[in-house]
């Protein structure tokens, strides 16, 4: 770190945009604080982005495939159908970057200043941000928050990771619907993808 660079100052600087960190964000700068929030990758966090509303929009498709299924129940006669994933995936991506587009608007509604960058701490509550195009800023706060969130992994399971697993993340931007599918986990996550009949 340079340490003749001057950081810049702010009331709150947090780093990562996931659930509680955006409702602090946008309630602090609505009071009039400076609110800075570094976040690397996924604006909201991964609720919105990567996991539990993703999930559930595939869930939908999977209960309108389940109704096209039992169709005859119903008096509607319907010779054959398929499931079009890249469609599936498709209509995901849109309502995630409708979710995107939402937070980005509170971001500015709320005057709390969005930095999309990687971070690291470089010194007491002093941030190191590098910008997509690597250029850094370094950012101090008068309050920290860490607000980092989980990421997907790959558990140390005998034969797991020779098997090439795919975590919540990749399968939920699966283009084909695949022949079989096991789910490791019992998370909020997993059990949608398991019990969702799109793949049945």
């Amino acid at each position: 770190m340079d340490f003749q660079a001057q950081p810049e100052v702010y009331d709150l600087l947090i780093l990562g945009s996931g659930a509680g960190s955006k409702l602090l964000a946008w309630t602090f700068a609505g009071q009039g604080q400076r609110v800075a929030v570094v976040e690397r990758k996924y604006v909201g966090g991964a609720c919105p982005n990567i996991a539990c509303l993703p999930s559930k929009n595939v869930i939908h498709t999977a209960q309108v495939v389940q109704n096209v299924r039992r169709s005859e129940e119903f008096g509607i006669s319907i010779d054959s159908f398929h499931v079009n994933m890249s469609a599936v995936r498709d209509r995901k991506r849109r309502m995630v970057q409708g979710l995107i587009d939402t937070h980005l608007a509170l971001y500015k509604q709320s005057g709390a200043e969005l930095v999309i960058a990687q971070g690291k701490f470089v010194g007491p509550k002093i941030l190191e941000a590098t910008l997509p195009d690597g250029t850094k800023r370094l950012l101090t706060g008068k309050d920290v928050v860490i607000g980092t969130g989980t990421h997907a992994v790959i558990e140390n399971i005998p034969g797991l990771a020779s098997a090439q697993p795919s975590t919540h993340v990749e399968a939920l931007e699966l283009e084909v619907v695949p022949e079989h599918l096991i789910v490791l986990g019992g998370g909020y996550v997993g059990l949608e993808l398991a019990h969702a009949p799109i793949w049945q």
